[in-house]
């Protein structure tokens, strides 16, 4: 009875250990698994270290193909010259055949600049939105979105007369205040009186979002009809069909017209009326996008960059000067905003 017992205990120890290195085991097999994913995560930070690299050299051959383009018309950029692929006209080798790139560049001279445009013109393309439509547009119905865009920027608390104050928002559900600077991004007009849904007030809201939140046709218009970046006078050939239908006045021959024209084909531009200065296809400002990637690990560099020299851009639109060191280096662009691994325009 006793050597059975030896036996039993000894039987049960034995399941008890074998258990016990399966738990062990299981548990060190966990452990191994969340250590690599570590280790694949914090390699891909180390990579993207490597792919700026890669970016930034993408931009400088970016914007050395722009200023090739730009010596070849005469210190213009013409639109429809064929600067619109870079790394294609560049024809550059890969330099890792493990590393993929894109370039995606975008023209802005044909916008107008957000800070800098008559009151009379904002006014007018408020009533418009407003109105669904063009037409007989009273320019008066854009009085109140531009009263509270005025009033949100500005840091007094003296309130247009249809404008917003402190007080406005301060009633809103959670309550805000104002920003007391110029709009960083298009998404923050979601928070100035009008162009937001306010379901108290829905027919005077509601310009740039619904009640849903999404973005409205208007909105979707006016980010491509205006600048944070561009300064100065208006590439009519580059400007979307909201805003070339409101230069010229929704006549829709002349707005053909000026689809078809093409820089340097001989003929002649057709003659516009507006009271918005604009240039026949020259082109200055520029969004750059840069993806590179291998294997998980990606970077991304967003860019904004303007061939124009004008001593007053700086100075309208809130950006820095071009430091002494840079104009030494006579880098052909001045470089007005950059992020990396982050929009640069909401």
């Amino acid at each position: 009875m006793k050597t059975m017992s030896k036996v039993k205990k000894r039987g049960a120890i034995l399941v008890f250990v074998l258990g016990l290195v399966v738990l062990l085991g299981t548990l060190c097999l966990r452990l191994m698994k969340e250590t690599v994913q570590e280790l694949r995560h914090f390699s891909q930070f180390h990579k993207r270290d490597d792919l700026r690299l890669h970016a930034y050299s993408l931009l400088d051959i970016t914007v050395g193909v722009l200023n090739e383009f730009r010596t070849l018309d005469g210190n213009v950029l013409k639109t429809g010259s064929g600067w619109e692929n870079p790394i294609a006209w560049s024809g550059l080798p890969t330099l890792d055949p493990k590393v993929e790139w894109s370039v995606s560049l975008k023209g802005e001279s044909g916008k107008l600049p957000l800070f800098s445009t008559e009151p009379k013109i904002l006014k007018e393309i408020f009533a418009i939105m407003h109105a669904g439509g063009r037409g007989l547009v009273n320019e008066d119905e854009g009085q109140s979105f531009y009263d509270a865009w005025m009033d949100w920027q500005d840091e007094d608390q003296n309130e247009r007369e249809e404008g917003a104050e402190d007080a406005y928002y301060e009633s809103m559900n959670p309550p805000y205040y104002t920003a007391g600077k110029k709009v960083k991004s298009f998404k923050e007009f979601r928070m100035i009186k009008g162009f937001g849904y306010d379901p108290n007030n829905p027919y005077e809201s509601g310009l740039f979002f619904d009640e849903f939140g999404n973005e409205t046709e208007n909105m979707r218009n006016f980010r491509s009809s205006f600048s944070f970046y561009h300064e100065g006078k208006v590439n009519i050939c580059e400007s979307s069909p909201f805003l070339l239908g409101y230069i010229c006045d929704d006549d829709e021959s002349l707005m053909q017209e000026v689809s078809e024209w093409t820089p340097g084909d001989g003929q002649n531009f057709p003659a516009i009326d507006s009271t918005i200065p604009f240039t026949k296809g020259i082109s200055e400002t520029f969004l750059i996008e840069i993806l590179v990637r291998k294997g998980r690990a990606k970077f991304k560099l967003h860019a904004a960059v303007t061939f124009a020299k004008e001593p007053n851009q700086s100075k309208a639109n809130n950006l820095k000067t071009r430091k002494k060191r840079n104009e030494q280096l006579k880098y052909p662009v001045s470089v007005l905003r950059l992020r990396e691994n982050e929009n640069l325009i909401d």
